[in-house]
């Protein structure tokens, strides 16, 4: 009987355990969210800083077209298929 007391204890100890865990990680997103996220005097908005981003990456586009077809090519050799031709991946890169 005294493993059916222990038992709850120890649960309740764990449980408490992940709570104030899961509070100080809270904090921590907290703080950083608050240190990341500019006054309206001081800088761009998130959605600023968000459209940038998301335009940097469309520019970067063909790029990462060339590279993943690079290592898709690497692989087909690598595993002994005959490579992959770059042909469908050409008029999408003219067209950006």
């Amino acid at each position: 009987m005294s493993e059916t007391t222990e038992r709850p204890d120890t649960t309740a100890s764990r449980d408490d355990d992940i709570r104030e865990r899961l509070r100080a990680i809270e904090d921590k997103l907290s703080l950083i969210i608050e240190i990341l996220s500019p006054e309206e005097s001081d800088g761009p908005t998130l959605d600023e800083i968000l459209g940038r981003l998301v335009t940097l990456i469309a520019s970067q586009s063909p790029l990462l077209r060339r590279i993943d077809l690079t290592t898709g090519r690497t692989l087909d050799i690598q595993e002994g298929r005959s490579p992959r031709s770059a042909q469908p991946e050409e008029p999408d890169e003219a067209d950006v």
